[in-house]
């Protein structure tokens, strides 16, 4: 079953050791780095993802005051030795869960991604996640600061819209 965790002395370790594997590392930064972050960002919102009692990933997230609002996914990675397992997928279906509890006033989630990220992509959108049409400038994680790639320096903005009840 999988449960969030605030990231806490409790689970730090064990946060900042979970990782993706190799060729998934440009696509988003490490979770130290993340944690670090909400240093400066003081809305962020850093979970440990849980299957039952082992933690399997990490969400950073915040709120956003808008038309409509919505939940901004992040960060949100699922460790390298529980991928394929049907993990990554529960994983955001629970947090939809989680956010519209956290925040009710929400009415979508809202993530980017990196155009390159076929195989987050095709996830994103077998769950619901439409492409909105807009593009977003951003800069590459810091393992590739420097590249010339320009995949890198756009990502794709989805959303998933809660239905009316």
């Amino acid at each position: 079953m999988i449960t969030f965790r605030n990231v806490d002395k409790n689970n730090f370790q064990a946060a900042i050791s979970l990782e993706v594997h190799e060729n998934q590392k440009c696509f988003m930064e490490d979770n130290l780095f993340s944690i670090a972050e909400c240093v400066v960002e003081k809305d962020f919102v850093t979970k440990v993802v849980y299957n039952d009692d082992e933690p399997i990933g990490f969400l950073l997230y915040y709120f956003v005051k808008d038309e409509p609002d919505y939940v901004f996914l992040h960060r949100y990675m699922i460790d390298k030795d529980h991928q394929g397992k049907g993990f990554g997928r529960a994983t955001l279906e629970a947090a939809m869960d989680l956010f519209k509890t956290e925040f009710p006033s929400i009415g979508c989630v809202e993530l980017m991604h990196y155009p390159d990220n076929k195989i987050g992509a095709a996830m994103y959108e077998a769950l619901g996640f439409v492409p909105t049409g807009e593009n977003r400038e951003s800069e590459p994680c810091r393992c590739e600061i420097d590249t010339k790639n320009p995949d890198r320096y756009v990502e794709i903005v989805r959303r998933r819209y809660y239905t009316a009840l």
